[in-house]
């Protein structure tokens, strides 16, 4: 199983599409002051450093979320074979899940009830690229923000919008722990070692069910 599934994040890629991307993005996470929300959300303040690094080679995607706080959380995806495994540590021990994905729609869609509507202008540039506006809308938004997105690039990437015609640059999550801006800081073209999207050794190869079954177990 292990070689299997390390066959399927190491498979030659060919034929990248034109709007294929390889390289690495970052974009920095803020909370946005609760005096500009709604009171759906939580109102907890962190003073914690928040980051998302996303490192791509066409069809391979490595996702890290950072947390000066909480520290890393990783996951490993293959878009084409619609394959994702989440990288977890707990109490010393390494755990490589695989989790299910739609493959027909790969787009992380975070919540249906986001709506997006075309605006013109500004145009703004995010770490060198020119970004569209649209205007977001939510029912826990009080107001419409206004996001930024490059069509040069595919949202495949960081799809987190359905409707998103492109990458977003700057957008918003909303949850009941906040709302969230993330906002792209650093843009790099170049080819990334197909090791990074390997497993690393020493993990333990677990699907969710049984990984579900080893926390219900070990409490």
């Amino acid at each position: 199983m292990l070689i299997l599934t390390q066959l399927l994040f190491t498979t030659a890629i060919l034929g990248q599409s034109p709007s294929s991307f390889s390289g690495e993005l970052i974009y920095t996470i803020t909370k946005i002051d609760e005096n500009k929300m709604q009171s759906g959300f939580g109102n907890d303040h962190s003073n914690a450093e928040e980051k998302l690094i996303i490192y791509t080679k066409d069809s391979l995607v490595k996702r890290v979320y950072f947390n000066s706080e909480n520290g890393i959380q990783e996951s490993i995806e293959h878009l084409t074979y619609g394959k994702k495994i989440l990288l977890l540590n707990i109490d010393t021990m390494n755990y490589a899940v695989q989790v299910p994905t739609n493959k027909k729609n790969q787009t992380d869609d975070l919540d249906s009830t986001y709506s997006l509507s075309k605006k013109c202008f500004p145009k703004v540039y995010f770490a060198g690229i020119k970004g569209k506006p649209m205007l977001l809308s939510h029912p826990m938004l009080s107001n419409k923000l206004y996001i930024w997105y490059s069509k040069k690039i595919h949202l495949k990437y960081n799809s987190v919008y359905a409707q998103l015609p492109g990458l977003p640059l700057k957008y918003y999550v909303a949850s009941q722990k906040g709302l969230y801006l993330y906002e792209l800081e650093s843009f790099k073209r170049y080819d990334p070692p197909l090791s990074l999207f390997q497993i690393p050794i020493g993990y333990e190869i677990l699907s969710l069910e049984d990984f579900l079954n080893l926390l219900e177990n070990h409490e």
